[in-house]
């Protein structure tokens, strides 16, 4: 079973690989560090949840007989789940003026960093597909993962550069929120590359990507997403920066998610009015506002009852999943058991 040492090996060498390859091209050494800097930083000091996914959806489908060089390559498409999501965290990070990421000083923010970051993020993502070509070119699915490697990079754009969308001053404010544009922005920018994508990329490896496959991993994932997105939603305005290593700026930027949605619902008309007034602002005492009447609401309680009834949703979801054609529910409560840890019944700490 491949550990946290191995995994950190796995980088270790793709990331020199990618250093030679952009030496190779002429790219300056200096500009080559930063590279790798940029690389090791905005990949690690999370919980590699997806690079595991990969991994252990393999695992489990292979029944835990993976080769030595399964187990590699497997690992190897994990981290470059890992840097495409670091690509657009990193852009993601510049949109919403975020301040900090797994702890610390989002990239763009660093004094040797600022806007330069922007091809920093094109640089993360073109190395996915440098390293797609040199690991897995003779491989008969070589053709299928790259295009889901591509499939996945514009459904987050579609999701991300909707999420932009409504969350503009211009849009027409809380009036325009619905859940049905929520559903889309968490279909598109979560659940495709956070629980559709690590999940699938075994399958098209191992030659059990089947139609019907892939039908019933969506749909499962899509349900994924949902929870995965909601919860941090909650966690932006409810969980400890400490644990999170993100401090929550959602009330600020104006964004369209399950917590605001849910106030939405039960504002009555005054309340609602100062809502509408006082959401998005960038003003402390606004935001406070805003962050008491979601107390007023009792949210914190209500997303709990919402856990309990959606966990149970996800768990007659993997029930009814057909494993006719090798697929596995048990991929299904691995991933969940990731998420929470404990028997799925808990909130625990962000994870992205």
């Amino acid at each position: 079973m491949a550990d946290r040492p191995d995994f950190n090996a796995t980088l270790t060498r793709l990331t020199e690989e990618l250093v030679e390859k952009l030496r190779s091209m002429g790219y300056p050494r200096d500009a080559a560090e930063m590279y790798r800097k940029c690389l090791l930083i905005n990949t690690q000091g999370g919980k590699l949840h997806r690079c595991w996914t990969v991994l252990d959806t393999g695992k489990t489908l292979r029944h835990g007989a993976l080769t030595e060089i399964e187990t590699e390559d497997l690992m190897v498409l994990g981290w470059l789940v890992e840097m495409l999501s670091a690509g657009y965290l990193i852009w993601d990070d510049i949109m919403d003026q975020s301040e900090t990421r797994r702890g610390k000083p989002c990239w763009y923010l660093r004094e040797d960093v600022g806007l330069m970051s922007i091809n920093d993020g094109c640089l993360l993502v073109s190395s996915v597909f440098i390293l797609l070509k040199s690991h897995f070119k003779n491989h008969p699915a070589y053709h299928d993962l790259v295009d889901m490697f591509q499939e996945t990079a514009l459904q987050i754009e579609l999701g991300q550069g909707y999420d932009m969308l409504t969350a503009s001053r211009k849009y027409g404010g809380l009036k325009e929120f619905t859940r049905d544009k929520y559903d889309f922005i968490v279909e598109h920018k979560t659940a495709y590359y956070t629980s559709y994508t690590p999940m699938a990329l075994p399958l098209v490896y191992l030659g059990l990507a089947t139609p019907k496959n892939l039908k019933e991993l969506y749909k499962v994932a899509t349900v994924l997403g949902q929870y995965y997105q909601a919860r941090n939603d909650y966690f932006d305005v409810y969980g400890d920066s400490s644990s999170t290593g993100k401090k929550g700026n959602d009330v600020q930027e104006n964004k369209l998610t399950w917590i605001v949605l849910e106030a939405m619902e039960r504002c009555d008309e005054e309340q609602k009015t100062m809502l509408e007034k006082y959401y998005g602002s960038q003003v402390d005492e606004d935001v406070a506002k805003v962050l008491a009447l979601f107390q007023q609401l009792n949210l914190d309680r209500v997303f709990r009852a919402w856990q309990e009834k959606k966990l149970a949703l996800i768990s007659q979801a993997i029930d009814d999943v057909d494993e006719t054609e090798g697929l596995d529910k048990r991929i299904f409560e691995a991933f969940v058991s990731k998420l929470d840890g404990d028997g799925m019944k808990k909130v625990g700490v962000s994870v992205c």
